[in-house]
């Protein structure tokens, strides 16, 4: 019971800060999906504040078990190839909890760069995404959640937007570097 109300949390909060960019529909179609080998195992960031362990969980998908400083959460990850870039799509491993039937689980995207044993990992910048709405110099289909936009474009749609935007180093936050733990 405990782990469910600090996943709760940790969903919550992250949706709530602003600190990721949730969609509602994934960023990939089955054709899109590839799976590296060389993602599964333990990660640690620089500061060796979080841990990402990653576990073929099947064909071409990978549980994602996140330990920081403060929280933890486990998540279903996919590896996207979309043209020459790769891609996560993180999606919450909320558990099943009847009194709150309300919680919408939301996708998010990272664009990523393995080179042998250090990862990393750029979250699309919701920052950057509201001003790019909010100058009309994007147009993008979501919704405004209180001061938040969520994302509700279709797949073929955020696939066509992440790719355009996907060499903008504004679009993507400085990317978290991981080295593979020993």
């Amino acid at each position: 019971m405990r782990t469910m109300k600090i996943l709760l949390t940790f969903g919550i909060a992250l949706l709530i800060s602003g600190c990721l960019q949730p969609s509602l529909h994934p960023l990939f179609t089955e054709k899109d999906l590839v799976f590296d080998p060389g993602l599964i195992g333990a990660w640690v960031g620089e500061n060796e504040k979080e841990t990402w362990i990653l576990q073929k969980a099947g064909d071409h998908t990978y549980d994602l078990f996140y330990e920081g400083e403060r929280d933890s959460a486990k998540y279903e990850v996919h590896l996207v190839r979309l043209g020459k870039f790769e891609f996560l799509d993180i999606y919450p491993q909320v558990p099943e909890m009847c009194d709150h039937a309300l919680l919408i689980p939301a996708h998010m995207f990272s664009i990523i760069r393995r080179d042998g044993d250090t990862l990393r990992n750029a979250m699309l910048n919701p920052d950057w995404l509201e001003d790019m709405i909010a100058r009309k110099k994007l147009k993008i289909a979501h919704e405004r959640l209180d001061d938040r936009i969520v994302l509700t474009a279709s797949t073929k749609e955020l696939q066509k937007f992440i790719l355009k935007y996907a060499e903008d180093m504004n679009a993507f936050r400085d990317p978290a570097v991981l080295h593979r733990q020993k």
